[in-house]
């Protein structure tokens, strides 16, 4: 559980099942997809929980299998269906990808100092000073 990004930012209340972390995410749908559907989306799929898990089991292949069955079902709340129906047109094209960056650099800091995830107040990031393209085009001219 403490390899996982979102579990050590989250913590084990916000997963709201008796097994907290991925491997829960796994667990959970089997006993109520609808109620539980949202669990596997709460994963970067970065792969560190199959890394660690003593008995191998490919966690993050199981989280995106349980991703699929929920999409192809309909679980996921119609709200996250449109977001990740515009965050996949995003993501799919480069020049408004870096567009939405721009924008998104510059009103995030309008937003209030905590937003609300998974039912529980978090404080916002300090956004960087420059973005990753940009520390890499600065950093990066010499090294190729």
């Amino acid at each position: 559980m403490n390899t996982c990004p979102v579990y050590r930012r989250s913590g084990g209340y916000s997963y709201g099942f008796t097994v907290p972390g991925p491997i829960g995410s796994i667990l959970s749908p089997n006993l109520d997809l609808k109620a539980y559907s949202s669990l596997p989306f709460a994963s970067t799929l970065c792969g560190s929980c199959t890394d660690v898990c003593p008995v191998k089991i490919n966690i993050h292949e199981q989280l995106f299998k349980w991703r699929q069955v929920i999409s192809e079902a309909r679980e996921a709340p119609l709200s996250k269906r449109l977001m990740m129906k515009a965050a996949g047109r995003v993501f799919s094209r480069p020049g408004m990808f870096r567009f939405s960056a721009r924008v998104a650099r510059v009103f995030l800091p309008l937003l209030p100092g905590r937003i609300t995830v998974w039912g529980r107040s978090r404080d916002l990031p300090e956004i960087p000073k420059e973005t990753f393209r940009e520390w890499y085009a600065k950093n990066a001219k010499g090294q190729r």
